[in-house]
C-alpha cells in the first residue's frame, strides 16, 4: 500500500469537513453497537461531544432506543448487507432530541427518518453500521397542519350540508 500524498490528505480532510458540517446526524457503530463516529449534528442536538460518546454503547448514550427492536433491525442490515429504513410514521424518532424552533415549532420533539447503512471493509465484510438521522420535523408539522385544515374544511362542509337538509324539510 502506498503512502498518502498531499492531494490524498487534502481530499480526506475535505471529506471529513463535509461529514462534520452536513445537516444530518451521522453515527457509526460496530457490531457490538459501540460508537466510533458522532458528527456535529449529533453533538448539537444531543448535547454530548464526540469524545464523550466514542467507544461507548449506543444504548447507554441513547437510552430511549428500544435495544431489542433496534438490534433486530440492525442485524438484518448487517446480515443482508442492505440498507434499512426507519420512517417517522413507524417511530417518530430514534434519538429523542428536542425540536429546536421554540418560536415557530410546535412539535414536542424532532421527528426523524433514519437510514441504516452497512459499511464494508476492504475485504467486503460488514464491520460497522452507519446510522443517518434526517430531521423531518418541518415536513411532519406541515403535513399535520394540512390534515387539520382538511378536517376542518370537511367538518364545515358537513355542517353546511346538514343545514341545507334541515332547510329542505
Amino acid at each position: 500500500m502506498s503512502a498518502l500524498n498531499t492531494d490524498d490528505i487534502n481530499e480526506l480532510h475535505m471529506k471529513l469537513s463535509i461529514l462534520g458540517a452536513i445537516d444530518v446526524g451521522i453515527v457509526v457503530v460496530d457490531r457490538q453497537f459501540n460508537i466510533s463516529l458522532w458528527n456535529d449534528f449529533m453533538v448539537n442536538h444531543s448535547g454530548q461531544r464526540a469524545s464523550q460518546v466514542r467507544g461507548r454503547s449506543l444504548f447507554s448514550v441513547a437510552a430511549e432506543i428500544d435495544e431489542a427492536w433496534f438490534r433486530r433491525k440492525a442485524d438484518r442490515a448487517f446480515e443482508l448487507v442492505s440498507r434499512a429504513f426507519i420512517i417517522w410514521e413507524q417511530r417518530p424518532y430514534l434519538f429523542r432530541f428536542p425540536q429546536y424552533r421554540p418560536v415557530t415549532g410546535t412539535a414536542p420533539f424532532m421527528y426523524q427518518n433514519v437510514t441504516l447503512l452497512p459499511l464494508q471493509n476492504a475485504r467486503g465484510e460488514v464491520e460497522r453500521l452507519c446510522i443517518i438521522v434526517y430531521d423531518v420535523t418541518d415536513q411532519v408539522e406541515s403535513r399535520k397542519k394540512a390534515e387539520k385544515q382538511e378536517h376542518q374544511q370537511h367538518s364545515a362542509a358537513l355542517q353546511a350540508a346538514r343545514k341545507s337538509w334541515k332547510e329542505l324539510e
